[in-house]
């Protein structure tokens, strides 16, 4: 009836609207050879191992974070995959490679010492995530009464308040 998710397209079948939109950045862990170091150049990052999203494909909705990796020419091969962005976060903070995270959810972990933020620094990737509806589903009161309220605050709520930088 209702999901959250990210899309690379609409699909026409689908009520679709923009519930959020983040900013990702690329990372390391604490025993990357880059880790605290300062005015690194994007060129620094060329030939090192990457991970990222299942969804990170030149034809997936995440790919903006793909040609993010191929701008800073980390290895084309994925040295770890995930669906699961706590797993991503996890192979980066080991230090299987560099990976690309939203910027707000890597915050509290730069501010304790786990990840480091990597160039580029400016014009980094928005994605949008999207809330979606089936309209030709029916829905039980309880989420009738979800998507309403989730609509109202879409429409009642700036994008722009809804952006997490």
């Amino acid at each position: 009836t209702l999901g959250i998710c990210l899309m690379r397209e609409r699909d026409p079948a689908l009520h679709a609207e923009v519930l959020f939109r983040e900013y990702f950045a690329l990372y390391c862990g604490p025993h990357h050879r880059l880790f605290g170091k300062e005015k690194i150049r994007l060129s620094e990052l060329q030939g090192e191992s990457s991970v990222s999203f299942q969804t990170d494909a030149e034809s997936g909705p995440l790919h903006s974070v793909t040609h993010l990796r191929e701008q800073a020419l980390l290895r084309p091969e994925l040295k770890g995959v995930s669906a699961n962005l706590p797993e991503v976060r996890r192979m980066i903070v080991a230090g299987l490679g560099i990976g690309a995270l939203p910027v707000h959810v890597a915050h509290r972990d730069v501010q304790a010492g786990n990840l480091w933020r990597l160039p580029p620094y400016t014009g980094i990737p928005a994605v949008d995530v999207f809330f979606v509806t089936n309209p030709n589903r029916s829905a039980n009161p309880a989420e009738s009464k979800l998507i309403a309220a989730i609509g109202k605050l879409i429409r009642t709520v700036r994008l722009e308040e809804r952006t997490y930088q």
